[in-house]
């Protein structure tokens, strides 16, 4: 699955090519949401629009049952789609119940288990551990461990590609599985307790089954401040709580690689694996008191390349 992750990460970076008689045509399932959340897919779809070159067709989803399964596939036989790109839980949980002929693809949650994903394969909003620790390495270049503590039943998948990450850049990567909350503070205790401050760090994944944000968070941000352990997070909504950095989306520049992706899957000549890529291309949020505390200088031009810069003036 690994070998197969990363071949098709490369192939769908690259620069797409095809050649079919007419142009392929694209079909968008997407949920139907408040703002400021349908901010997020409509950028996803407009990206999706601007890589495909061509008209495409959007369902929005307002719920799932059987009268909205029956819906949806007579709209795509009118629609004759050669791909689809579902968004979005909602979006995913549709697809599931259709028959569908034509390759799909997912994007817009953070995880999907192998097992569900019936041959699809998809992008997470999850950022990639290549970019998370190249990060961590330009900020704090003594750092030599990184602890993660992780829900397998989500996760492994990110582990699988962390590990390799970890590697090449001459990191030692502890990871940790835990089951549910109760599990995962007492491991991170144990973590906080043994972690050396100059050469190691904590990597918080995003998943509410092991990291409650008003229980565990918490802790581990107090006793990382007392002990000035460099903490960061895949989950960006934690660095203005304090956390060093992290990653996320450039939400139209995920809808084209979903629509490059999407495209990649028309010329296989037989079913792939399921999988699923992390977040590519992602825009990076930094704490500069947290930077400053743990004695880390970053001048203000590196200061200038990050998305968001917090605290705020």
């Amino acid at each position: 699955m690994l070998a197969c992750s990363w071949l098709c990460l490369a192939l769908f970076l690259a620069p797409f090519t095809i050649s079919h008689a007419a142009e392929p045509r694209i079909a968008v399932i997407y949920p139907v949401v408040k703002k400021p959340y349908s901010t997020v897919f409509e950028q996803i779809i407009g990206g999706i629009t601007a890589e495909a070159k061509t008209g495409i067709s959007q369902y929005g989803l307002e719920e799932v049952d059987e009268k909205q399964t029956a819906a949806i596939q007579e709209w795509l036989s009118k629609q004759k789609p050669d791909a689809i790109v579902v968004l979005g839980r909602r979006g995913i949980k549709a697809a599931r119940n259709l028959e569908l002929s034509i390759p799909s693809v997912f994007g817009g949650v953070l995880y999907v288990a192998d097992t569900a994903l019936d041959g699809s394969v998809g992008i997470s909003l999850t950022p990639g551990p290549k970019q998370l620790f190249g990060q961590l390495k330009r900020l704090s270049p003594r750092t030599k461990r990184i602890f993660v503590v992780y829900n397998p039943a989500r996760y492994q998948w990110l582990i699988d590609l962390a590990k390799p990450a970890a590697a090449a850049l001459g990191i030692t990567l502890v990871t940790k599985a835990a089951e549910g909350l109760r599990d995962s503070a007492r491991i991170h205790r144990d973590i906080l307790k043994q972690a050396k401050r100059r050469t190691d760090s904590v990597w918080l994944l995003q998943d509410s089954s092991i990291m409650g944000s008003n229980t565990i968070l918490p802790m581990i941000l107090k006793e990382s401040w007392n002990k000035k352990l460099i903490v960061f997070s895949s989950n960006p909504s934690d660095v203005p709580r304090g956390v060093l950095f992290s990653f996320y989306a450039d939400n139209k520049v995920l809808g084209k690689k979903l629509a490059s992706l999407a495209l990649s899957r028309l010329d296989l000549t037989q079913k792939s694996s399921a999988f699923i890529l992390p977040l590519p291309d992602a825009l990076s949020a930094v704490n500069l008191r947290t930077a400053s505390h743990l004695g880390l200088h970053i001048p203000f031009e590196e200061q200038r390349k990050f998305g968001l810069v917090f605290p705020r003036k």
